[in-house]
């Protein structure tokens, strides 16, 4: 919605990036939050939204136990659902083969590493952000353009070649974002 305003509705290029750039955080929250709620509901003996059964190595007595053992199995301050890498070893400690979190990760493990250095290039611009950010776009765009896009005006270029051919970035990172969700979920085939 967000995104069709600034398409439709915001004139200046540099409003529309930041707008953009907005939309882009937010989903990748929204995305991350998904991941660890739908991680969490297998890992309690949730099923799939097609009813199938994921199976685990551990029992927790609910969500907050589940959490608490997976915090405390990584020893790190907070998790990361942003990295996908983490999330595919955390479902081999915790799942059986096969999991559909595991697969989703598998699945559309590049597309949501680029859509990540993207996202911290918008929400900080440092050294490191900036190296991942231009390894993304030479990925995307086949090249390194000079000047180097903002990561909002990045988001609305719709490239001629390589992955995102004829497809809108932004568009393309919402695609992603549905097809992991509905793999995780169990509902789509790989």
């Amino acid at each position: 919605m967000l995104r069709l305003h600034a398409l439709s509705d915001v004139a200046d290029p540099g409003s529309r990036a930041i707008i953009y750039e907005s939309v882009i955080l937010r989903i990748a929250r929204a995305h991350e939050n998904f991941i660890e709620k739908t991680f969490l509901s297998y890992l309690v003996g949730d099923r799939t939204d097609t009813g199938g059964v994921v199976g685990t190595f551990v029992r927790p007595k609910d969500l907050k136990h589940a959490r608490k053992l997976v915090s405390s199995s990584t020893g790190a301050r907070f998790l990361d659902w942003s990295d996908v890498s983490e999330v595919r070893a955390r479902c081999e400690v915790f799942f059986e083969e096969d999991s559909p979190l595991y697969e989703a990760a598998g699945v559309k493990s590049a597309e949501l590493s680029w859509m990540k250095k993207i996202r911290n290039q918008a929400a900080h611009d440092s050294v490191e952000s900036r190296l991942s950010y231009s390894k993304a776009l030479e990925t995307i765009l086949l090249t390194v353009p000079a000047p180097v896009p903002s990561a909002g005006n990045l988001l609305q270029m719709t490239p001629r070649k390589g992955p995102m051919k004829n497809h809108e970035v932004l568009s393309f990172f919402i695609d992603s974002v549905r097809q992991f969700a509905h793999v995780a979920a169990g509902v789509a085939p790989i």
